[in-house]
């Protein structure tokens, strides 16, 4: 993967993108700086690391349609395959956002949609975050659209606020938290286990990142099995693991093993969502956890994406095989995953209960 860098400051962003490439962390390379400021830093640390840097501004160019074509050329002859703004204050022309739709990032002082937009950013979101007394802010990367800050979020991370923090000491914990979280989603997204699927009106799926999103998820997954545990008389008191008791804290402990909890979000909203988790003993089989989606989408072909992404992430994370357990009684259920490739393996007992767990698998 080719980078294009796009910043009008210092470039601190900028080199934790260099650093990440040098090190492995980044599949890719930076193939192109470019700022609007002949000044900013950004181009002296590209020039130190032997990066081809430009500046073009609205006073080398002053027609937006020229600077536009000038700078997509720029991008284009350098074999950008995906642009990274890195604290570049202008916004970007129509070609450059047709040409690199959906591969044009960005990252933000701010945990989205709050403090965003025209005129917030640098200093002003920090101290609009301390006026508004906020408990948590954080910086997060998403797709850049039309408008400022506007773009489907692809990850963020949370930072406290604390009682004495000034914008200052606040914008030094949070640039921190953005020096990690950029190359981390830069190769996520090219590796595709943060990824839009266009075909399904812009879906993108991605991890959770803050409480609100593992919150909304057990939500979902409560509505969505609160059927099948109607169905067959399942009891929070005798089968407290079914997803239609989920809460946050599930989610939360397939991190702790070392798995992941995606959502699948459209227009900002999560429609639903699937974890993934290694066996502890066999890192090589992933079990699928909790796979829901809300009721009314539940024929839209959105479980069956969901399902596919999960599957693809197992992969990019080193497993050959997934597993999927389901009440054996379910026979829709269970069609559902033989049509998806699946094939029934072991049944599970389950104690204190008048049912059994079947084992679903299916290969890489």
């Amino acid at each position: 993967m080719r980078i294009g860098v796009l910043a009008s400051g210092g470039g601190t962003n900028l080199q934790s993108i260099i650093d990440a490439c040098s090190a492995g962390g980044i599949s890719g390379e930076v193939a192109l700086v470019v700022s609007n400021n002949s000044q900013a830093g950004a181009l002296e640390r590209a020039r130190r690391s032997g990066i081809p840097a430009l500046h073009v501004s609205s006073f080398t160019h002053p027609e937006p349609q020229l600077l536009d074509r000038i700078m997509l050329d720029a991008l284009t002859e350098a074999g950008v395959d995906l642009v990274a703004l890195a604290g570049y204050m202008k916004k970007l022309g129509p070609s450059i956002l047709e040409a690199y739709a959906n591969k044009v990032l960005n990252i933000h002082p701010a945990l989205l949609p709050r403090f965003g937009g025209q005129g917030m950013y640098g200093m002003a979101v920090h101290r609009a975050v301390i006026a508004a007394g906020v408990p948590v802010t954080g910086p997060t990367v998403h797709l850049v659209n039309v408008q400022y800050d506007d773009g489907p979020i692809l990850a963020q991370i949370e930072v406290p606020v604390v009682k004495d923090d000034t914008p200052h000491s606040l914008q030094k914990r949070v640039l921190k938290a953005e020096h990690r979280i950029y190359p981390e989603t830069i190769e996520a997204y090219n590796r595709g286990t943060i990824a839009v699927y266009e075909g399904a009106v812009d879906t993108v799926i991605r991890p959770l990142c803050v409480s609100e999103e593992y919150t909304e998820a057990a939500r979902i997954i409560r509505m969505a099995f609160r059927d099948a545990a109607d169905r067959f008389s399942v009891t929070e008191s005798k089968y407290p693991s079914h997803p239609s008791f989920a809460d946050s804290a599930q989610l939360r402990g397939i991190l702790e093993n070392g798995g992941v909890f995606f959502g699948a979000f459209r227009n900002g909203a999560m429609f639903g969502c699937a974890g993934i988790e290694p066996f502890k003993h066999e890192n090589d089989i992933w079990s699928l956890e909790k796979l829901a989606v809300l009721p009314d989408n539940r024929f839209s072909g959105l479980g069956s994406l969901l399902l596919d992404h999960a599957r693809k992430a197992v992969g990019k994370y080193g497993g050959n095989r997934i597993t999927a357990g389901i009440i054996d009684a379910d026979t829709d259920l269970k069609n559902w995953y033989k049509r998806r490739g699946f094939t029934a393996a072991e049944i599970r007992e389950v104690p204190g209960m008048p049912l059994n767990v079947r084992i679903m698998e299916k290969k890489i």
